[in-house]
């Protein structure tokens, strides 16, 4: 026999565990991209990062800083440096992979704000 459960009840219940599922998005999210970059290494290509992490936020070019997350501009051996951001997090969470002319990685950073 199936349970009946009132629309006010359902939408209250909803109401009530959205919080805990936007959460726990957040941690599946954060949890896959820390281990994406953990497992990109020196030398990897560009495809290799895009392969892991998906479209970047950004795209920072050599010599053009992006001023929302580093006041250091891309430079050599960085030609671009790839910017992938946390959007479920409210608070700030992103990582950053630098590729050299070849489109190898040269350097990476994981910043998250406390």
């Amino acid at each position: 026999m199936p349970i009946k459960i009132s629309p006010k009840k359902f939408l209250l219940c909803l109401l009530i565990l959205s919080p805990a599922w936007y959460v726990a998005a957040c941690c599946v999210f954060s949890n896959s991209r820390k281990a994406a970059f953990y497992q990109i290494q020196t030398g990897d290509t560009r495809q290799a990062v895009l392969d892991r992490f998906g479209a970047p936020t950004h795209v920072e070019r050599a010599g053009v800083s992006f001023k929302q997350y580093s006041t250091t501009p891309c430079a050599a051996p960085c030609v671009e440096r790839l910017w992938f951001e946390n959007r479920l997090n409210t608070e700030l969470e992103v990582w950053s992979l630098e590729l050299d002319r070849h489109g190898r990685v040269v350097g990476k950073n994981y910043l998250m704000s406390s």
